[in-house]
């Protein structure tokens, strides 16, 4: 394999589609991390339920239709895309898939470097090191894909159920009481450190506890499995040829919007209203029916979205309004990052420390208005330049070669 036959996917080879449900999924991420940055997400449950009814009625709506949602439809990317450079580097003889380990690579140093410096919430470093996992798949029959994600998406059903009776047996009776002072305890600890402290401060007494507690949850509550089983169906996608030929599936589509986004939606309002969290902690009942909803749940309204999206996209009209995500889909990781930058400015003692203060409605109406000034930027940046900034780099780092940044005339 010649490494200068190697290049990044050029502009004439990108499927629209999927620029525009990247960058709409980067703007329901920002909604639903807004709800984290600002502390409304940590705060506990009690204080919560004195806020305002707008606060409360914003955190619904985001809970049903937000969370985990657009992580799910950018994982669903993230598995299609995987696809998508796996095949194009075997056609030109990356039989081993070295430039996707490398870019893997990289991944995974810009987003240790995003979670340990400014924000413990990074998805990207999570999404490298399932990207070397994904790599066990491609292999795989298409056939088998369909099992692999079933498993994957009742396996934290599984586990939740033998924690649940592990727990009623073994738990002494004070313990829910215990995790609920601790998280009392983590909530004021937040409110002192974050809106008036340092830089050092912060990153020190306050992200890395966050960032310990957020690598145990994604282990022990059973999220990498889901990662991964979005990840698969974005694999399964594309070896199915659904973006690359819209026409041909739209049996498909039709039958993904009609029942992909009312099960999703309903599911979703049973979640956010009897349960609330992905996993319960510590497991009760109610968390079952949770982590229940929410299994089934996300990736149902996830793909309803998706398949939403797409028909919108088949008309004239459609077509007129989705294209301006074009432009934040392929700025999608100089966008992700620049939205924690201007987050923590925000609500960190650094900036403005709005941190604790700020409820999910305002916290809500902020994040869309930061977004709609990066579609604003992210087109005005794409006439002049080939990349966004980030993506600039990371492909220089993956390809090792100087690219041109510039447009051409």
């Amino acid at each position: 394999m010649a490494e200068d036959k190697l290049a990044p996917i050029s502009i004439t080879e990108r499927i629209e589609i999927v620029d525009v449900l990247r960058g709409l999924a980067i703007g329901g991420i920002f909604v639903g991390n807004m709800q984290w940055f600002s502390g409304y997400g940590f705060m506990p449950d009690a204080i919560a339920a004195q806020s305002p009814f707008a606060d409360q009625a914003a955190r619904f709506l985001v809970h049903v239709f937000i969370e985990g949602k657009f992580y799910s439809i950018f994982s669903f990317l993230f598995g299609f895309g995987f696809a998508l450079q796996i095949s194009r580097a075997a056609d030109r003889g990356d039989t081993q898939a070295t430039v996707f380990k490398r870019r893997l690579f990289w991944l995974l140093i810009i987003g240790v470097i995003h979670a340990f410096l400014l924000w413990s919430g990074d998805i990207l470093s999570v999404y490298a090191l399932m990207g070397f996992v994904l790599l066990l798949f491609r292999k795989k029959a298409t056939e088998s894909l369909p099992k692999w994600i079933f498993g994957l998406i009742i396996a934290p059903i599984a586990v939740y159920v033998i924690f649940l009776v592990l727990f009623l047996v073994f738990a002494p009776p004070d313990v829910a009481a215990s995790v609920a002072d601790a998280k009392n305890g983590m909530w004021q600890n937040a409110v002192s450190v974050v809106p008036n402290g340092t830089y050092l401060r912060i990153m020190v007494d306050y992200n890395l506890n966050i960032l310990a507690g957020r690598w145990a949850g994604l282990i022990f509550e059973m999220r990498l499995p889901k990662i991964l089983a979005m990840f698969l169906l974005g694999f399964y996608a594309y070896r199915r040829g659904i973006f690359q030929s819209l026409g041909e599936n739209k049996a498909l589509i039709s039958r993904v919007l009609v029942y992909g986004l009312p099960v999703g939606i309903v599911l979703n309002l049973i979640f956010a209203y009897y349960a609330g969290r992905e996993s319960v902690l510590p497991p009760e009942p109610i968390g079952l029916l949770g982590v229940v909803t929410y299994g089934f749940g996300v990736p149902a309204l996830a793909l309803g979205i998706i398949a939403l999206t797409v028909t919108a996209w088949q008309c004239n009209w459609g077509q007129k309004i989705l294209s301006i995500f074009v432009p934040v889909g392929r700025m999608a990781m100089t966008n992700y990052l620049l939205q924690t930058v201007v987050a923590i400015t925000i609500f960190y003692g650094f900036g403005f420390g709005l941190y604790g203060t700020t409820g999910a409605a305002k916290a809500t109406a902020i994040a869309l208005t930061v977004f709609v000034f990066q579609i604003i930027l992210c087109t005005v940046w794409l006439k002049f330049f080939q990349y966004g900034p980030m993506e600039w780099i990371w492909r220089q780092l993956t390809y090792r070669k100087r690219l041109p940044l510039l447009r051409s005339s």
